[in-house]
C-alpha cells in the first residue's frame, strides 16, 4: 500500500473519531481534514501531469490538521498533507506546518505574540491560507505570484523558525505586523532550479536564515485591506552537478496587495517583483541581475450563499526590462513566449452541501513563462505552444 493511500485511510478513519471526542468536550482540541481531487484538461501544453490526452487526475490534496489549546494564550497546531500535482509535486506525504503560538494582550486594543516551529510564511493575501481549495478563490491561485506550477509550493508555504507578530486596533481601523526569521524549505521541489536559474541542477543550499515581513492595514474588520510583504533570501549553492559551478544568490520579493470586500462582491489585486542576483555560476564569475514582474486583478461575485463567480487577469514577465521577451530570446535561443505569461481566467464555485465543494475554472493563456518544464520537457529545446487552454475541476470534502 502506498504512503498516499495509507494517509488517505488515516484521514478517513481517524478524523471523524477524534472530532467526536472534541464535540463531547472530553479534550480542548479540534481536528479537521479535507480530501480534494482535481481534474485538468489542457490544449497546447501539459499542466500537473499529462493533461492533453483525455485530461489528468494527477492533482490530489489530502490533509489532516489538529489544534490544541492547553492554556488560554497558547495554541498548538499541526497539519500533515498528501499532495500530488503531476511532475511539479511528487513529494507525497509531508509535514505542512507544526507550530506553537503564544500571545499576550497589551491592554484592550493590542496583542503581541510569537510562533515557533514549522510556521506558515506570512506573505501576500493567500499564502498562509492556501492549504485547501476552500480557502482559495478558485482551484488555482494566480500563478504569477504563487508559483505552484514551478514546484515552489512547499518552499513558499512554510519554513522552520520563529515569527513575531503584533496587532493594534483603534475604532474601525487596525494595523498588524509580522516578522519571520527561519530556515527555508528550499531542498525540496524545484527551489534550487528556480533560485539558480539552471534546469535540473543538483546541489545543496545553505546560508543565513530567510527574513519575511508583512504589514497590514484593515478597515471595518477586513472590508478593506492594504498589505505589503517582502521576502529577503541570501543563499550559497554548492553544486553537485557536473559542469555547473557553485555560487551565491540573493533574492528579494516585495509584494503589494489590496482587497475590498462588499456584501456580494470582492475585488483583489496584487503586484510584486522578484529581484535576483546570481554570482559564480558562469565561467567568468560574473554577477547576473534580473527582475521579474507579477500582477493580477481579480473579481469575485457571490450570487447566493452557495454559488459564486470568479474573473481574473494574471500577468508574469520574466524580465521587467524585456516584457515581450525579444532580447532574452536572442540571448538564449528560446522562443519569446518562454519569458512571459498572460492568463485570463473565469470560474465558478458551488457549495453543494455543508461539507462538499465543487470548483471549476477555464484559463486562456498567452505565454509559457510559468509552465513546468518537468511536465513539458520540450520547452527546454524551444517547443511548446504560445497560446494554450486550461480547464480544471476540483471536488472537495472537508470535516
Amino acid at each position: 500500500m502506498s504512503k498516499g493511500i495509507r494517509f488517505i485511510a488515516l484521514v478517513c478513519l481517524w478524523g471523524p473519531w477524534t472530532q467526536a471526542l472534541a464535540d463531547k468536550e472530553l479534550i480542548d482540541w479540534q481536528v479537521h481534514g479535507f480530501l480534494s481531487q482535481g481534474y485538468i484538461l489542457t490544449e497546447g501544453n501539459d499542466f500537473f501531469g499529462s493533461s492533453r490526452d483525455g485530461g489528468s487526475f494527477d492533482f490530489t490534496e489530502v490533509g489532516l490538521n489538529v489544534s490544541l489549546r492547553p492554556w488560554n494564550r497558547l495554541l498548538v497546531s499541526a497539519q500533515g498533507l498528501f499532495r500530488q500535482a503531476g511532475a511539479s509535486d511528487e513529494e507525497g506525504v509531508r509535514l505542512d506546518f507544526a507550530q506553537l503560538d503564544y500571545y499576550v494582550p497589551l491592554g484592550e486594543t493590542s496583542t503581541l505574540g510569537i510562533r515557533l516551529g514549522r510556521v506558515k510564511n506570512p506573505f501576500g493575501l493567500y499564502n498562509d491560507t492556501r492549504d485547501v481549495v476552500w480557502t482559495r478563490p478558485g482551484v488555482l491561485l494566480p500563478q504569477s505570484v504563487y508559483f505552484d506550477s514551478l514546484a515552489l509550493r512547499q518552499a513558499m508555504i512554510s519554513s522552520d523558525g520563529g515569527l513575531l507578530y503584533g496587532r493594534y486596533a483603534h475604532g474601525d481601523h487596525a494595523i498588524s505586523t509580522e516578522f519571520l526569521v527561519a530556515d527555508p524549505l528550499d531542498e525540496t521541489g524545484g527551489a534550487a532550479e528556480f533560485l539558480t536559474g539552471i534546469p535540473d541542477v543538483q546541489g545543496d543550499l545553505n546560508g543565513r536564515p530567510m527574513l519575511i515581513g508583512r504589514a497590514t492595514y484593515e478597515w471595518l474588520a477586513g472590508r478593506f485591506r492594504l498589505m505589503f510583504s517582502i521576502v529577503d533570501l541570501d543563499r550559497d549553492f554548492h553544486s553537485s552537478t557536473l559542469g555547473v559551478s557553485s555560487g551565491t544568490l540573493t533574492t528579494q520579493y516585495p509584494l503589494a496587495s489590496m482587497q475590498y470586500n462588499a456584501e456580494n462582491w470582492t475585488l483583489t489585486a496584487e503586484y510584486g517583483r522578484v529581484i535576483t542576483e546570481r554570482s559564480g555560476f558562469t565561467p567568468g564569475g560574473d554577477t547576473l541581475k534580473n527582475t521579474s514582474e507579477s500582477f493580477y486583478v481579480q473579481g469575485q461575485y457571490r450570487l447566493n450563499p452557495k454559488w459564486s463567480l470568479l474573473a481574473r487577469y494574471d500577468v508574469f514577465f520574466a524580465n521587467v526590462d524585456d516584457r515581450d521577451g525579444r532580447e532574452t530570446s536572442k540571448l538564449t535561443g528560446l522562443p519569446r513566449h518562454r519569458f512571459f505569461a498572460r492568463d485570463l481566467t473565469v470560474g465558478a464555485r458551488w457549495e453543494l452541501a455543508r461539507h462538499w465543494l465543487l470548483v471549476g475554472e477555464y484559463h486562456y493563456i498567452d505565454g509559457t513563462a510559468w509552465a513546468s518544464e518537468k511536465d513539458n520537457p520540450e520547452l527546454r529545446s524551444g517547443g511548446g505552444d504560445r497560446y494554450w487552454h486550461l480547464f480544471t475541476l476540483m471536488a472537495s470534502f472537508r470535516f
